[in-house]
């Protein structure tokens, strides 16, 4: 984006033998669509910084009970089944594991520091009386319900000045744009396959 207010030395601030502006140009890419580029990647950095620190999250939850961390959320989140794909009614330590991309050993830890806190608790399988599946307890559906709607809050005060066009593009956008390192590596196979 042409701003005038951009100096030199700005992350997104191209000269002409900046390597970034020519691996744009290779790619069919014109110098503002560049720029535009270059912010995202900037923005998405700070995005990222905010997310694995989760301060934000990690707020709401003190507000909320000073005996659950946010491990125990998202543990109370996989049992719950925020977000995953996969339907399964019954939800077992190891799924709680793969939900969380953790090692089922962790994963157990964590469902026992939950069942003991007493936001969920084991009982048997509908399927098969040997297997020990996980339910979130009233107090945990609170918890988390509660969390959620926090949460909820808190994205409606921030786009509530927002226009809905605006909104629904962002929206639209933003799930095109999340896809960016799926579609950007599908390339890179026939690049290199051409480089041999």
């Amino acid at each position: 984006m042409n701003d005038p207010t951009k100096k030199p030395g700005s992350p997104c601030y191209f000269n002409d033998d900046d390597k970034r502006l020519e691996v744009f140009e290779r790619e069919g890419i014109g110098r503002r669509s560049a720029e535009a580029i270059a912010e995202i990647d900037v923005t998405m950095q700070r995005i990222r910084r905010g997310i694995s620190k989760r301060e934000f999250a990690a707020k709401l939850v003190a507000t909320l009970g000073p005996d659950v961390d946010l491990q125990h959320l998202d543990t109370m989140g996989a049992i719950a089944n925020w977000g995953h794909p996969s339907p399964e009614s019954e939800v077992t330590v190891g799924l709680v594991a793969e939900r969380l991309a953790i090692d089922p050993s962790r994963a157990s830890r964590l469902v026992s520091e939950v069942v003991d806190k007493g936001y969920a608790r084991r009982v048997a399988s509908q399927a098969d009386a040997r297997r020990i599946c996980l339910e979130l307890t009233e107090a945990g559906h609170a918890f988390t319900e509660e969390f959620r709607i926090l949460k909820w809050k808190m994205l409606a005060r921030a786009m509530g000045k927002w226009s809905e066009d605006e909104i629904v593009t962002f929206a639209r956008l933003l799930d095109r744009f999340s896809h960016w390192g799926r579609d950007g590596l599908a390339v890179l196979p026939k690049e290199t396959e051409d480089a041999e």
